[in-house]
Protein backbone atom coordinates (compact mmCIF):
# COMPACT_ATOMS: atom_id res chain seq x y z
CA UNK A 1 0.00 0.00 0.00
CA UNK A 2 1.00 3.60 -0.53
CA UNK A 3 0.71 6.30 2.12
CA UNK A 4 0.88 9.84 0.67
CA UNK A 5 2.08 12.52 3.09
CA UNK A 6 -0.43 15.15 1.91
CA UNK A 7 -3.28 12.71 2.65
CA UNK A 8 -2.13 11.81 6.19
CA UNK A 9 -3.83 13.60 9.06
CA UNK A 10 -1.72 15.39 11.67
CA UNK A 11 -2.98 14.69 15.21
CA UNK A 12 -2.39 16.99 18.18
CA UNK A 13 -1.03 14.88 21.04
CA UNK A 14 -0.55 17.67 23.60
CA UNK A 15 0.36 21.37 23.78
CA UNK A 16 3.81 20.89 22.23
CA UNK A 17 3.47 17.61 20.29
CA UNK A 18 1.86 16.58 16.98
CA UNK A 19 2.04 13.20 15.23
CA UNK A 20 1.50 11.67 11.80
CA UNK A 21 1.22 7.90 11.32
CA UNK A 22 3.22 7.57 8.11
CA UNK A 23 2.59 3.91 7.27
CA UNK A 24 1.43 0.79 9.04
CA UNK A 25 0.37 -2.81 8.89
CA UNK A 26 -0.83 -4.93 11.80
CA UNK A 27 2.79 -5.83 12.58
CA UNK A 28 4.74 -2.57 12.16
CA UNK A 29 4.15 1.17 12.19
CA UNK A 30 6.11 4.34 11.40
CA UNK A 31 5.11 7.59 13.08
CA UNK A 32 6.62 11.06 12.64
CA UNK A 33 6.40 13.03 15.89
CA UNK A 34 6.98 16.79 15.85
CA UNK A 35 7.75 18.84 18.96
CA UNK A 36 8.07 22.42 20.15
CA UNK A 37 10.76 23.04 22.76
CA UNK A 38 9.52 21.83 26.14
CA UNK A 39 9.76 23.62 29.43
CA UNK A 40 12.45 22.30 31.74
CA UNK A 41 11.37 19.79 34.33
CA UNK A 42 10.99 16.10 34.93
CA UNK A 43 10.90 13.76 31.99
CA UNK A 44 7.38 12.34 31.65
CA UNK A 45 7.74 8.55 31.50
CA UNK A 46 5.44 6.00 29.89
CA UNK A 47 5.58 2.41 28.72
CA UNK A 48 3.70 0.19 26.29
CA UNK A 49 3.78 -3.42 25.11
CA UNK A 50 5.13 -2.34 21.72
CA UNK A 51 8.83 -2.60 20.98
CA UNK A 52 10.02 0.79 19.68
CA UNK A 53 12.94 2.19 17.74
CA UNK A 54 13.33 5.96 17.49
CA UNK A 55 15.46 7.96 15.05
CA UNK A 56 16.19 11.67 15.61
CA UNK A 57 15.40 13.45 12.34
CA UNK A 58 15.74 17.05 13.57
CA UNK A 59 16.70 18.81 16.80
CA UNK A 60 17.83 17.29 20.07
CA UNK A 61 16.20 15.55 23.01
CA UNK A 62 16.94 14.47 26.56
CA UNK A 63 15.79 10.84 26.82
CA UNK A 64 15.45 8.59 29.84
CA UNK A 65 15.12 4.82 29.85
CA UNK A 66 14.26 3.19 33.19
CA UNK A 67 14.41 -0.61 33.05
CA UNK A 68 13.63 -0.99 36.75
CA UNK A 69 17.28 -1.49 37.62
CA UNK A 70 19.02 1.42 35.93
CA UNK A 71 17.88 4.88 34.85
CA UNK A 72 19.86 5.98 31.80
CA UNK A 73 19.55 9.66 30.78
CA UNK A 74 21.23 10.87 27.59
CA UNK A 75 21.08 13.72 25.09
CA UNK A 76 20.42 12.53 21.54
CA UNK A 77 20.82 14.54 18.34
CA UNK A 78 20.19 14.26 14.61
CA UNK A 79 21.18 10.83 13.32
CA UNK A 80 21.04 9.12 16.72
CA UNK A 81 18.73 6.15 17.37
CA UNK A 82 17.28 4.55 20.49
CA UNK A 83 15.77 1.11 21.15
CA UNK A 84 13.01 0.68 23.74
CA UNK A 85 12.17 -2.90 24.66
CA UNK A 86 8.56 -3.81 25.37
CA UNK A 87 7.14 -2.45 28.67
CA UNK A 88 10.26 -0.43 29.61
CA UNK A 89 9.61 3.05 31.05
CA UNK A 90 10.94 5.83 28.81
CA UNK A 91 10.35 9.43 27.86
CA UNK A 92 11.92 12.57 26.46
CA UNK A 93 12.11 16.33 26.62
CA UNK A 94 12.59 18.16 23.31
CA UNK A 95 15.44 20.67 23.70
CA UNK A 96 14.78 22.67 20.52
CA UNK A 97 11.76 23.98 18.63
CA UNK A 98 10.71 22.05 15.54
CA UNK A 99 12.38 18.83 16.71
CA UNK A 100 11.28 15.66 14.90
CA UNK A 101 11.44 11.95 15.74
CA UNK A 102 10.70 8.97 13.52
CA UNK A 103 9.25 6.16 15.65
CA UNK A 104 8.86 2.53 14.56
CA UNK A 105 6.61 0.24 16.61
CA UNK A 106 5.96 -3.48 16.51
CA UNK A 107 3.24 -4.55 16.63
CA UNK A 108 1.50 -1.47 15.24
CA UNK A 109 -0.14 0.77 17.84
CA UNK A 110 -3.91 0.53 17.42
CA UNK A 111 -4.26 3.53 19.79
CA UNK A 112 -2.55 5.72 17.15
CA UNK A 113 -4.97 4.74 14.37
Amino acid sequence: MFFKDKEIQTVTVDSNTTRKVLAHSEEIMYAKVMFAKAQEGEIPLHNHVHEQITYVMKGSFQFMIDDGVTKDVQIVKVGDSIHFPSNVLHGCIPLEDDSILLDAFTPARADFL
